[in-house]
């Protein structure tokens, strides 16, 4: 069998070659274009790698990259995704082996939440999960809001970027804090510090008095090449329980989405999972609409997803 090991960062472009054959006309039919060069960017390939380096994995044929697996986790949760192998050496066990790997990197912390998102209508995806132990949880949406340009606010939020290094560390004190409320041992300070490092994007911070008590991670930059680029996202957008309300909520979507518009996109996607029926409630009727629907699988044995009732944790399981 050909051997599986940890991905590298000169592994990127066969990474992305791989992923441009495997899920280009799945993209193409959700996008709607018909550019047949679909590929991720190389910046995208390589955060996927960087959040957790050690938790991603290659198999190689020769001299060549059939199959891969990224992983990702942010304290107490963990996924895997996005995974592809090669048409050509799918039925092979690769896409198992690949899976496995990543599940043992997962599960080094013990406690660790872990699970996925998978598309629906993928059948064989969904029962190879079954198979390996994962449950049907709530499903994930994406929904989406048309900008319009001349409602881009003022100053907004306090930005990560304008902050000095005691004030980050005190911020991202606060944030652990408050998403450890929201599930035990969650903690986004992976995403704040990534986006800081590398750009794209930028982390809003709700505060009350002095304290954290909210974050907005918004991503300006596309994740393909040439798809995308009129989009922002909201990777990551979360509150403290006990001041989650329709004014801190509002606070922090009004900012992303006054960035985002400021940066010239026309539409934001946020991601948030049906559990937060409150959040999905509060999002339809500011004039998000679901753009697509994500299944969201939970490993047996590995934790329970708090109830989420008038929480707001919104976040995608998904590369």
């Amino acid at each position: 069998m050909a051997p599986i090991r940890l991905m590298r960062k000169e592994d990127a472009d066969a990474v992305r070659q791989v992923d441009s054959i495997a899920f280009g006309a799945w993209v193409r039919q959700v996008s709607g274009e018909s550019d047949p060069t679909y590929k991720r960017t190389r910046p995208n390939v390589l955060a996927c790698w960087e959040r957790d380096p050690e938790g991603c994995f290659v198999v190689k044929e020769e001299s060549q990259v059939v199959g891969f697996i990224f992983s990702r986790t942010w304290g107490g949760v963990g996924w895997f995704g996005t995974f592809a192998v090669l048409p050509e050496y799918q039925g092979q066990g690769i896409g198992q082996r690949l899976i496995a790997a990543s599940l043992g990197y997962l599960r080094q912390k013990p406690g660790r939440l872990i699970g996925l998102e998978t598309m629906p209508e993928s059948a064989y995806n969904l029962g190879l999960y079954l198979k390996l132990g994962f449950r049907v949880t709530f499903p994930s949406l994406s929904l989406v809001k048309a900008l319009d340009r001349a409602a881009v606010g003022g100053a907004g939020l306090p930005r990560w970027s304008a902050a000095g290094t005691a004030l980050r560390e005190r911020w991202l004190n606060d944030l652990r804090e408050a998403a450890g409320q929201i599930l035990p041992g969650l903690d986004y300070a992976k995403e704040v510090l990534w986006t800081a490092e590398h750009g794209g994007g930028e982390t809003l911070v709700l505060l009350d008095g002095e304290r954290a008590i909210g974050l907005s991670v918004v991503r300006l930059a596309s994740d393909w090449e040439g798809l995308g680029q009129e989009r922002a996202s909201v990777q990551v957008l979360a509150l403290q329980p006990e001041h989650t309300n329709e004014g801190t909520f509002a606070a922090l979507l009004d900012a992303s989405e006054s960035l985002a518009s400021a940066d010239g996109k026309n539409t934001l996607a946020v991601a948030v999972n049906t559990r937060h029926a409150w959040a999905v409630e509060q999002l339809l009727g500011r004039g998000y609409r679901v753009a697509r629907v994500m299944v969201r699988m939970v490993l047996k044995g590995t934790g329970e997803e708090a109830p989420g009732a008038g929480c707001v944790d919104l976040s995608r399981w998904a590369g």
